[in-house]
């Protein structure tokens, strides 16, 4: 099971007003550890006025960089406590807490490939999107790359001088098309957010695109992966292997406190949960209408592996191996994990009377 080890930063350098470029060291003895994908994502853990806060960023390397760092983006929210320390009080030389990458917004390579692939990011969803554009560039030299990138204004784009100097760098292999919401550009048809009806413009606009052949990476706010992932899959028909996404917030719609007509109908029982972590099995009772799984085993001081607790990251993770559970959202694990026995502990309740679950997977 994946644990926390202490990272120096390297480098705390602002890209915009409101984020900050932030890139922890990995040392020779955690580099098996810390090995990673494009498109995968950190947690970090910190202590702030005496309470611990988990937050999960996204990595901005791409493996083929080769670099001794991992760099994460940052965005500071309103009243955000953990973005907000990191850009207003982080500083060089600091310790984080961190665990290894995890996540699966990625896809496969192969240097032989002839392809086309397509970026559609907005504000800080940039950073995992970047990472597999550059990843696919770097692996496959017949292949190509858009980047369709929304900001509310010019002066918001996050990682501007490194996606301009990769456009150099792959020598029209990269074509990047920056869109603002809340400033006036001279052609109209880059002004306004990425949404269904701005891709039929675009992609009008760039007809070389075969639509359907391509690969798609999305990551921005909820309601824009959910509607341009419809779009793509229902009206372009692109097949569902070529469109990926990553949320980092659930739904709105979806997020809801309310108990769902699903979660209503399943029994009433009191169920035996036994969970493998580190290859050490604890076992408690668990009424299938209470907490999650996660969250009994918490309250247990189970050493269980979590970060966001709302169905977006893959942190808690575990594969059942007996019994079953209903799992209330799933904004992470694709089609083929679920079909394989994998779930959200942090939405999971169980419904047969014995649970078991391995975290260690």
């Amino acid at each position: 099971m994946n644990s926390f080890y202490k990272l120096k930063t390297v480098r705390v350098q602002k890209d915009t007003n409101d984020a900050v470029n932030v890139a922890v060291e990995i040392p020779e003895e955690l580099k098996d550890k810390f090995r990673f994908k494009q498109g995968q994502y950190l947690n970090f853990r910190m202590m702030i006025n005496g309470n611990e806060e988990r937050r999960s960023y996204s990595i901005c390397n791409a493996p083929s960089e080769k670099s001794n760092t991992l760099e994460v983006l940052v965005k500071l929210l309103e009243n955000g406590k953990v973005s907000g320390y990191f850009n207003e009080h982080l500083h060089m030389d600091e310790m984080l807490e961190v665990m290894p990458p995890m996540g699966g917004f990625n896809t496969s390579y192969h240097p032989t490939n002839v392809k086309t692939y397509i970026g559609l990011a907005a504000g800080s969803g940039i950073s995992p999107v970047l990472s597999n554009i550059k990843e696919s560039l770097y692996q496959e030299p017949n292949s190509n790359a858009y980047l369709f990138y929304s900001n509310r204004s010019m002066n918001h784009v996050m990682k501007k001088a490194e996606i301009d100097k990769l456009v150099e760098t792959f020598n029209g292999r990269l074509k990047v098309v920056y869109l603002v919401s809340r400033e006036q550009h001279e052609d109209p048809i880059f002004e306004g957010r990425i949404s269904p009806e701005k891709l039929d413009q675009l992609f009008e606009r760039y007809a070389d695109i075969d639509v359907k052949e391509s690969t798609f990476f999305i990551c921005g706010p909820s309601e824009m992966i959910k509607g341009i992932a419809d779009y793509l899959k229902k009206e372009k028909k692109v097949p569902a292997i070529q469109v990926l996404f990553e949320y980092f917030t659930a739904p709105d719609e979806e997020n809801s406190e309310e108990m769902s007509d699903e979660f209503k109908a399943i029994a009433n029982i009191e169920s035996m949960v036994t969970v493998i972590i580190d290859d050490d099995e604890y076992s408690f009772h668990l009424n299938s209408k209470k907490e999650s799984i996660l969250d009994k085993a918490l309250k247990d001081n189970l050493p269980v592996p979590f970060a966001c607790k709302g169905g977006v990251c893959c942190t808690c993770k575990a594969e059942v191996l007996e019994g079953e559970v209903f799992m209330e959202k799933n904004y992470a694990l694709t089609e083929d994990e679920v079909a394989r026995g994998f779930v959200l502990t942090c939405q999971c309740h169980p419904t047969t009377n014995v649970v078991m679950l391995n975290y260690d997977v």
